[in-house]
C-alpha cells in the first residue's frame, strides 16, 4: 500500500483505523475523504502545472534544436565554402599541427607533391615526406616554432618531372602562461601549427628563361649582323687578291694550290657570313592551309632515300589521325623538322630509332622528334638554341637556332628533354590559327 505524504491525511486515515465506535469511525472517514479530495485536487493542479512546464520545456528544446540545426547547416555551408576555396586554389596548402599531423592538404598540394590525400591527411608528416622536403628541417621548425619565411626548392631535380617550388610558411600559435588541463592542451596543440604554402614556379622560371634567351638572341643577331658586314668587305678583297695570285702562278703549281686554298677559305667564310646575315634577318612566314600528315610522311621518304644515313637507324612516323589540316608555313616547318631529324641522326652513330610523332588538340598541334641517341648533357640544354653553339666539329651552331626562330615566328614553342645515353625528344607546340 502506498502511503500519502500529506500529514493531515495520514492522521485521518489512522483515526479511521483506530476508531471503535461507528459514529467516530464515520466522522473520521468523512474527514479522511474530504482531505483525500483536497489532496486529489492538489495533485491534479500539480499535474496540470507539470504538464504546462513540460510543454514549455519541450517547446524550448524544439527551439534550441532548431537553432542548433540552423547553426549546423550554417557550419556545413561555411565548411563547404572553405573546402571549395582550398580545393580550387592554385597554391598548395598544408597545415601541420604541433604534433606533426597533417590536418589540411588541398588538391594543389596533392598534385605538386604527388602523394594522395587519403595517405597524407591526419597522418604524421614524416610518414610520407622527408624531413627536409621544403629546404628546412620540419622537426626543428615545429619544435622551435620557427621556420624560414620564404624558400625555393627543386623537387625531383634529376628527372623529367622536376618542379621548382616557392615555399611560404606561417606559424599559428597561442601564447599562454596558464596551466592548461591536459585534455584541453591536446586540443590546443591540434589548432596550432605551421601553415605551408606551395607555389609551383616552374613555368614562370621557364618563361623567364625563354625571355632571357630571346633577348640574348636578339642582341647576338644584331651583333652578328654588324660583324658580318665588317667581315664581308675585307673578305672580298682577300678573295680578289688570292684569285689574281692563283692566275699569275700558273707556272708554279704548288704555290697556285696554296692560293686556291685561300680562295676556298674565303668562300667558306663568305658562306658563314651569309648564314649569319640570314640569321639576323626576321623570318617571313607565309601561311597556307596544309595537311601536316602527308608533309611529315614526305619528309620521312626523303630521309629514307638518303644513302648517307646509317642503315641501322630506323625512321618512323606516327599520327593517330589520317589528316590534320592547319594553317602553317609548310616550307619553313619542314625545314625546322628536317634540322631536328638531321641532328637526331648524327646523335645515333651506332644506329637507333628516329620517331616523328604528330597530333593535335582543339587549340594546338604538336610535333615530337625523338631519338635513341647519345643524349645531351644537362649543362648544354640551356645553350643548344644559342647561335654558334655546337658539339659537332663540322657544325656551325645555327641549325637549332633556325629551328627556334621558325617555331617562334609561327607563334609556337619548342622544348627539349634529354637523358645522356638514352636519347632526346624535341617537342613543338604551335597554336591552330583560323583562316581570316
Amino acid at each position: 500500500m502506498v502511503k500519502s505524504k500529506n500529514p493531515q491525511l495520514q492522521k485521518a486515515v489512522q483515526a479511521v483505523s483506530e476508531s471503535q465506535k461507528p459514529h467516530e469511525k464515520m466522522e473520521a472517514l468523512s474527514l479522511a475523504f474530504d482531505l483525500f479530495c483536497l489532496e486529489t485536487k492538489r495533485l491534479e493542479e500539480a499535474y496540470r502545472e507539470l504538464k504546462e512546464r513540460f510543454k514549455t520545456v519541450n517547446l524550448e528544446v524544439e527551439e534550441a534544436n532548431q537553432r542548433l540545426k540552423s547553426k549546423v547547416e550554417e557550419l556545413d555551408f561555411i565548411s563547404f565554402y572553405l573546402n571549395s576555396i582550398l580545393s580550387n586554389i592554385s597554391q598548395g596548402i598544408l597545415f601541420l599541427d604541433l604534433n606533426g599531423i597533417v590536418t589540411t592538404y588541398n588538391n594543389a598540394a596533392e598534385s605538386i607533391l604527388g602523394a594522395e590525400s587519403k595517405n597524407v591527411l591526419f597522418q604524421n608528416f614524416w610518414h610520407n615526406f622527408d624531413d627536409n622536403l621544403f629546404g628546412f628541417s620540419m622537426r626543428e621548425a615545429i619544435s622551435d616554432k620557427k621556420a624560414p619565411k620564404t624558400t625555393t626548392v627543386i623537387l625531383n631535380p634529376d628527372t623529367n618531372t622536376q618542379r621548382i617550388l616557392e615555399i611560404d610558411t606561417t606559424f599559428v600559435t597561442k601564447e599562454s602562461n596558464e596551466e592548461l588541463d591536459p585534455e584541453y592542451k591536446i586540443a590546443v596543440n591540434t589548432t596550432q601549427g605551421l601553415i605551408v604554402l606551395l607555389r609551383d614556379i616552374s613555368d614562370i622560371r621557364r618563361l623567364e628563361s625563354v625571355a632571357l634567351r630571346n633577348d640574348r638572341m636578339k642582341e647576338l643577331g644584331e651583333m652578328a649582323s654588324m660583324v658580318a658586314h665588317e667581315i664581308r668587305n675585307p673578305l672580298g678583297g682577300i678573295k680578289g687578291f688570292a684569285s689574281l695570285l692563283q692566275r699569275d702562278l700558273k707556272d708554279q703549281p704548288q704555290l697556285q694550290q696554296l692560293a686556291s686554298y685561300i680562295v676556298e677559305g674565303t668562300d667558306n667564310l663568305n658562306q658563314l657570313v651569309n648564314n649569319v646575315m640570314d640569321y639576323s634577318r626576321p623570318i617571313q612566314i607565309k601561311l597556307e592551309s596544309t595537311d601536316a600528315v602527308p608533309l611529315m610522311k614526305e619528309l620521312i621518304l626523303h630521309l629514307n632515300a638518303d644513302d648517307s644515313i646509317d642503315p641501322r637507324i630506323e625512321l618512323r612516323f606516327e599520327c593517330p589521325r589520317d589528316t590534320l589540316v592547319v594553317l602553317m608555313d609548310p616550307t619553313r616547318l619542314k625545314s625546322a623538322i628536317m634540322n631536328l631529324a638531321s641532328n637526331a641522326i648524327h646523335a645515333m652513330p651506332e644506329g637507333g630509332e628516329l620517331l616523328i610523332y604528330l597530333d593535335a588538340t582543339t587549340k594546338e598541334f604538336m610535333i615530337k622528334v625523338s631519338d635513341t641517341g647519345v643524349g645531351i648533357p644537362k649543362e648544354n640544354l640551356e645553350q643548344i638554341f644559342s647561335p654558334f653553339f655546337t658539339t659537332r666539329a663540322e657544325g656551325h651552331g645555327l641549325g637549332l637556332t633556325e629551328v627556334y626562330k621558325i617555331i617562334h615566328a609561327l607563334g609556337g614553342q619548342v622544348e627539349v628533354e634529354s637523358q645522356v645515353g638514352k636519347g632526346t625528344t624535341f617537342s613543338i607546340r604551335i597554336p591552330i590559327r583560323s583562316e581570316e
